[in-house]
């Protein structure tokens, strides 16, 4: 093996290599002959220290030899490494040997960076830099807390040996780097024809420009008539030639730009637009150095642009991809959620709300509404919508037609979504002032079994935010809508049904003890006075045969009314399906004569008004709650010298069904009565004559033609019943 080959200073083909070579092979020579002298001059002015200075300088001489080695093999970046890591490892062992960060070693740290910029590139010493300081910290740390071994006591003699060994090391690093430094720049000035040709001929255009803000254009390489069009005298007619040429969207962002890394020297890099000679617009990418001479004056700018159209227009097409994967990914998460609210929430007046709080919140809309059509299907009843505007409708009664007017009435006459891209120009569109805002539109059915239920609004401040692949997304959300809302209802329905039942339950306990009770008096009274009948027959007392005879003809007829009342409840059930439109005064003009006789017409005052509405039913039922309200109401009139009755219309309930009342003047009923009186066999008056089962009856053909009945009284001030009714 030829050793003095193997440790002479190689002769490598790459410029670069050979500079990074010199150093590492001149720093490492250096480092062993200083190693070398220092343990010579310890070993004389510190015989105490010479054990530590010889594992230390023995360290030394193996690595830096190694380095050398390394180096003929052309391990270039290990042999550097090595060395850094040398220095950094020797200097931290020293320092914690010796005491801490105030042994006279930790000065090497210095070294350590020193090295570190000469044979690593600006961030590794960077890195390199930071982990000097920290290593000082924690070693300083440690010595505070008594962590390492006390200091070790230097002589001055020791202390001034140390110094000189790194300020020997300092001045090393700087002359070989001083040297290295002449050579590259000799080496630099050999190659700039070189690199002149060069740049005239790779596939980029080069540019120098002048030092100031104003950038004057100073050459620029053939190329430019390649990517442009333009030729090179066209910039060097005209210096500023390359600022009119810029897009102007960009020209303002890249001027600032320029005046910025003008004045800072940092590196000018850009992205921005250039309009050809044959007017197209190309995306350029702009890098440029501040180049300084040797005196360090400034010199000019050194750039080029290379074309990255394609680069652009493949991540435009990328960014819409994500940006479409993204919206996708929001509407299938959303959709998760709808499901999950419609299968945990099932009051309907919870629900919508819900989601459309969560669409609206998810996608960031402008407004989110929901309509369900109306019990007549001519309507579509706004029910759930975001936002103070949504709640203002919704208090308002807002309702669309459904028809050709609306997109709601649109989407839920056709079964179909529609998408309105620019809400200006859409014809089949209702126009909201209370949402100016709205630019683009899609109307979404909410179909439930096959069934148009309703329809949901999704509007946004942009036009054209919806495409048509939403439809598909959506549309899977507002199916699973419709299916929840009409889960919400037949819950609502089953619960409706169960709580029915319950009361049929509880009142048909009532029922059976009542009737046992009601039909037992009567047989008892006839037991009773049949007792009597016989005595007075054998005593011949006519007079007293009479009179219970009248009790037990009494008896037997309040047993009768009893029977008759049940006959009657029993078949309320049974309406006559052939429902027919009535005019409402003729069914009130019925009941009245079958309630007042002739002769009580001029006692008891009856006021209907006219122009009654026409409603659709059973006409005989019809007549029998008419005839059971008026009945009640003369009844009830106590000592009323001016008995009167009022029969009429109050409006509309929300459903669109005309509200009819009868009002009295009499006794009246106490607040905490009013639903009670409904109930079978309550009977508020035992002195008046009555079954109890009369408003029961009232009550169940009301609600059997879909409508409903309440009252309104107070003691003493009369009493109005309220009803509704189906229209024709």
């Amino acid at each position: 093996m030829n050793f003095g080959k193997l440790l002479s200073l190689p002769d490598l083909k790459n410029s670069d290599a050979r500079v990074t070579a010199r150093l590492i092979y001149f720093t490492s020579v250096g480092l062993i002959a200083l190693s070398l002298v220092f343990f010579l001059v310890i070993s004389l002015v510190a015989p105490n220290l010479t054990g530590r200075v010889t594992v230390m300088a023995l360290m030394t001489v193996l690595v830096s030899f190694g380095n050398i080695v390394l180096v003929n093999y052309g391990n270039l970046r290990l042999a550097g490494t090595l060395l850094i890591t040398l220095a950094w490892v020797v200097v931290t062992i020293g320092s914690i040997t010796a005491g801490g960060i105030s042994a006279p070693i930790a000065i090497g740290y210095m070294i350590v960076v020193l090295l570190g910029g000469v044979l690593s590139s600006n961030r590794v010493n960077l890195y390199l830099t930071f982990l000097c300081i920290g290593t000082g910290i924690l070693i300083a740390y440690a010595e505070t807390n008594g962590l390492i071994p006390q200091a070790v006591q230097y002589t001055p003699s020791a202390r001034v040996a140390i110094y000189s060994f790194f300020l020997l090391a300092a001045l090393l690093l700087q002359s070989i780097t001083a040297g290295n430094m002449r050579g590259l720049t000799a080496n630099i000035r050999k190659s700039e024809e070189k690199y002149r040709s060069l740049l005239e001929n790779i596939p980029i255009t080069t540019y120098i420009n002048s030092p100031d803000e104003n950038a004057y254009t100073e050459y620029v390489s053939p190329q430019v008539k390649k990517l442009l069009g333009y030729v090179q005298d066209d910039f060097l007619r005209d210096p500023l030639f390359w600022i009119k040429i810029i897009h102007p969207e960009d020209r303002e962002r890249v001027l600032a730009e320029n005046i910025r890394t003008a004045q800072t020297h940092e590196p000018f890099n850009m992205e921005y637009r250039l309009i050809t000679k044959d007017g197209r617009s190309i995306w350029v990418k702009d890098e440029a150095i501040f180049l300084r001479d040797e005196s360090n004056q400034s010199e000019y700018w050194l750039g080029v642009w290379t074309d990255i159209t394609s680069r652009k227009v493949a991540e435009e097409e990328q960014a819409d991809l994500i940006s479409v994967m993204t919206k996708r990914t929001i509407q299938l998460q959303t959709g998760a959620d709808v499901s999950r609210a419609a299968s945990s929430i099932l009051d309907l007046d919870k629900l919508l709300p819900t989601v459309a709080e969560l669409i609206r919140n998810h996608f960031d809309y402008y407004y989110v509404g929901i309509f369900l059509v109306d019990a007549s299907k001519q309507w579509a009843i706004l029910r759930a919508a975001t936002g103070e505007m949504g709640r203002q409708m919704i208090a308002a009664g807002h309702k669309l037609e459904i028809g050709e007017s609306s997109m709601i009435g649109w989407c839920i006459l056709h079964g179909q979504a529609r998408i309105a891209l620019d809400a200006g120009e859409e014809a089949v569109r209702f126009r909201n002032p209370l949402l100016p805002l709205t630019r683009s539109e899609i109307a979404l059915p909410l179909t439930a079994r096959g069934e148009v239920i309703g329809a949901m609004t999704i509007q946004s401040e942009l036009s054209s935010a919806f495409s048509r692949a939403d439809i598909t997304v959506l549309q899977a959300m507002a199916d699973q809508v419709g299916n929840a809302i009409q889960n919400a209802r037949l819950f609502t329905e089953r619960a409706g049904l169960i709580k029915e039942l319950e009361g049929r339950n509880t009142e048909l306990e009532r029922f059976t003890y009542t009737v046992s009770h009601d039909l037992k008096s009567p047989l008892v009274t006839i037991r009773g006075f049949l007792g009597f009948l016989r005595d007075s027959a054998r005593t011949g007392n006519m007079e007293r045969f009479d009179r219970d005879m009248h009790r037990i003809a009494n008896a037997v007829d309040k047993m009768q009314a009893l029977l008759n009342d049940l006959l009657e409840l029993s078949r309320v059930g049974r309406l006559n399906t052939l429902h027919e439109d009535i005019p409402f005064g003729k069914i009130i003009q019925e009941a009245v004569e079958l309630v007042i006789p002739p002769s009580d017409e001029t006692r008891v005052k009856i006021i209907v008004q006219q122009d009654l509405p026409v409603v659709h039913g059973d006409h005989l039922r019809l007549v029998e709650v008419m005839q059971n309200l008026i009945s009640n109401a003369v009844k009830f009139m106590g000592n009323q010298a001016e008995p009167r009755i009022e029969i009429g219309q109050h409006g509309f309930d929300q459903d669109g069904k005309p509200v009819f009342f009868v009002r009295d003047n009499g006794i009246g009923i106490e607040p905490q009565y009013h639903e009670r009186i409904f109930g079978l066999f309550n009977r508020l008056d035992p002195t008046i004559n009555g079954t109890g089962i009369g408003l029961t009856l009232v009550k169940r053909i009301i609600e059997l033609h879909g409508g409903r009945i309440w009252v309104e009284s107070r003691l003493g001030a009369g009493a109005t019943f309220y009803f509704t009714l189906p229209s024709n």
